[in-house]
């Protein structure tokens, strides 16, 4: 979702956004649905895709220490996101990686916790980079 809000400002950059999330085909046309995204969404029920990336299983402090549960109640009611339904792995952390044509892996930021998201503008700086070489 964070990613999606500056679409326009990927798109202008030559980036391609796509989503991989868990759950199933039927799953992701909700989410799609639910949050007006505009972005191709892969579904990996065995988050084979997590594994290979190397995002991590949270603890309980990760998902719901005070610091992740201020930040996430802050983002919301900025953002006015509110958490759906969970599906699949309820502690599975994600991240956000540029990869280019070829399959190189440009840039890469695995979540240490819930509320452990890269700024849209670091992410967009990196894709610029990646893009010249």
């Amino acid at each position: 979702m964070q990613l999606h809000r500056d679409r326009s400002k990927f798109e202008a950059a030559g980036v391609r956004l796509a989503v991989i999330g868990q759950g199933t085909p039927r799953q992701a046309q909700h989410f799609r649905d639910s949050q007006e995204l505009d972005l191709p969404i892969y579904v990996d029920e065995g988050r084979d895709s997590y594994k290979a990336a190397g995002t991590k299983v949270a603890t309980v402090t990760e998902l719901l220490g005070p610091r992740v549960v201020a930040k996430g109640a802050a983002v919301s009611a900025r953002d006015k996101v509110v958490q759906g339904r969970i599906v699949g792995h309820p502690a599975e952390l994600g991240g956000v990686m540029i990869v280019k044509p070829g399959g190189e892996i440009a840039y890469v930021h695995l979540a240490g916790d819930a509320g452990d998201n890269p700024a849209n503008d670091e992410v967009l700086s990196a894709a610029r980079q990646a893009s010249k070489g």
